[in-house]
């Protein structure tokens, strides 16, 4: 089985390590064009869970693939803003039969992948996995996950199982969901409070526990994405969702999550617009006011424009 991951930063090369040590025939793909070089010529270096390797794994620029390649299984792991032009990148290495996986924060990816693949080809999950990418051809992997996944449509169910296993040969723990769209608006409010307020604070996780006005700033936008929620007829408990944020907050806390990683630490511009950005534009095409949010996603934006953040 030929496995591309496409957008190997943090969490991608953390997959991909985590597969090629299964036994997988596994090919990593990034546009960082310093990381690419460094993990061709020095391999990748990554330690998962405290345990350091060093993986001597295929890997490519998007714009440099060898041709005629085909995946069968491709896993998606670029910047919600470049996901198109990944997906562009990868058209030619896709035919009608390869699984597209999807575990990216944000909400709505699907309806771009599906522009170019067929809706059941598409295996969309969350993970709680976390990552982190010190330098160029070096990283980390944190956590036992899982990660969850369903189908969009009755015919995907076959690719879904076939994606569960290999998850779970990697020891990836690979879960299929219940609810598959109240696992994703699940993963929003993780996102939407931890990373949002990890980097409009500069703090890690755990700090936010520390604050009574961070957490009721947790509560209020979980209530607003909880009420969003519901236009995917996903029905959320607002206390179990929050208590469930604060628990791991604790359990993950000395982690600065990646909205932090890409503006605070390497000066890039956030996925925002995916996560409390998208929860109050969607909201407002339904009429249901997400106000909380909409300003977290303008403070980011004041962030990244003060700081002059790069794309």
């Amino acid at each position: 089985m030929k496995i591309a991951i496409a957008g190997s930063g943090a969490l991608g090369s953390g997959f991909g390590a985590k597969l090629f040590q299964a036994g997988y025939d596994v090919t990593l793909i990034d546009g960082y064009t310093s990381h690419v070089e460094a993990v061709k010529q020095h391999g990748l270096n990554i330690t998962i869970n405290g345990e350091a390797f060093e993986l001597n794994i295929p890997m490519y620029h998007f714009n440099d693939q060898p041709d005629g390649s085909i995946y069968d299984v491709v896993f998606l792991f670029p910047k919600s803003m470049q996901l198109k032009e990944v997906m562009e990148a990868m058209k030619p290495h896709i035919d009608n039969e390869t699984i597209v996986v999807c575990t990216m924060n944000g909400l709505k990816h699907e309806e771009v992948i599906a522009q170019y693949v067929a809706q059941s080809q598409i295996v969309r999950g969350v993970t709680t996995w976390t990552a982190g990418l010190e330098s160029p051809g070096h990283s980390h992997l944190l956590g036992s996950g899982p990660v969850e996944i369903g189908e969009l449509v009755d015919g995907g169910k076959e690719n879904v199982i076939k994606v569960a296993d290999l998850l779970n040969e990697a020891e990836l723990n690979g879960v299929i969901s219940k609810d598959l769209y109240q696992s994703i608006w699940k993963k929003i409010c993780v996102n939407g409070t931890a990373n949002a307020l990890s980097t409009v604070l500069e703090c890690n996780m755990a700090s936010l526990n520390e604050s009574s006005y961070a957490m009721c700033l947790i509560y209020k936008l979980t209530q607003e994405i909880v009420h969003v929620a519901t236009i995917d007829n996903v029905h959320l408990n607002v206390d179990e969702v929050f208590e469930y944020l604060v628990d791991l907050n604790e359990k993950v806390g000395a982690h600065y999550p990646s909205m932090y990683q890409d503006l605070i630490v390497n000066n890039r511009k956030t996925e925002i617009d995916y996560i409390n950005g998208a929860v109050a534009t969607l909201g407002k095409q339904r009429h249901i006011e997400a106000p909380v949010n909409r300003f977290i996603t303008d403070l980011i934006h004041t962030k990244e424009s003060q700081r002059h953040a790069q794309d």
